[in-house]
């Protein structure tokens, strides 16, 4: 019986550190992330004065959030609300989004436009202890338009 409850006991001490381990497997970037105007330098022709982004929700399996751009004078707000599965989930405005885990603090966005065209392949970068966001972009509007490369640095609000 000892042996056994001992086993027991095992299995359960084992079973709680696995889930606590797969709990902490990617870190999460849930909160709010202010654009780094001071460390973010865009490429001639990209005129985004500001941007922040609201995670609501990153478990490691599933993504929401809101995106606020002001690039020409022009608000933009885009919503994302899917997974980290590598399905395209629908923003609006006729464009959707795949996310995927490269690893715990890296994630890749492919964003196409309603044909299929690639508009946007970034990664995210998580640093710092999670306090900042680095996005890795690359960008084109339209086939054969001119592409662009940059990287968009966000700081994390307290």
């Amino acid at each position: 019986m000892r042996g056994i409850l001992t086993v027991s006991a095992l299995a359960l001490t084992a079973s709680i550190s696995l889930s606590a381990h797969a709990a902490k497997k990617y870190e999460s970037w849930e909160g709010t992330w202010h654009l780094n105007k001071k460390e973010t330098v865009y490429p001639k022709g990209v005129m985004v004065t500001d941007n922040d982004l609201v995670v609501t929700k990153d478990d490691g399996d599933k993504l929401v959030y809101t995106e606020t751009v002001v690039a020409n004078g022009k608000t933009d707000v885009q919503k994302y609300d899917g997974a980290y599965d590598g399905k395209y989930y629908d923003m609006g405005q006729g464009e959707s989004m795949a996310f995927t885990h490269i690893n715990a603090t890296e994630y890749r966005a492919v964003r196409h436009d309603q044909n299929g065209f690639v508009r946007e392949n970034s990664i995210f970068e998580l640093k710092n202890g999670g306090k900042k966001l680095i996005c890795h972009a690359w960008a084109q509007h339209a086939p054969g338009g001119p592409e662009v490369a940059f990287d968009e640095i966000f700081d994390k609000a307290p």
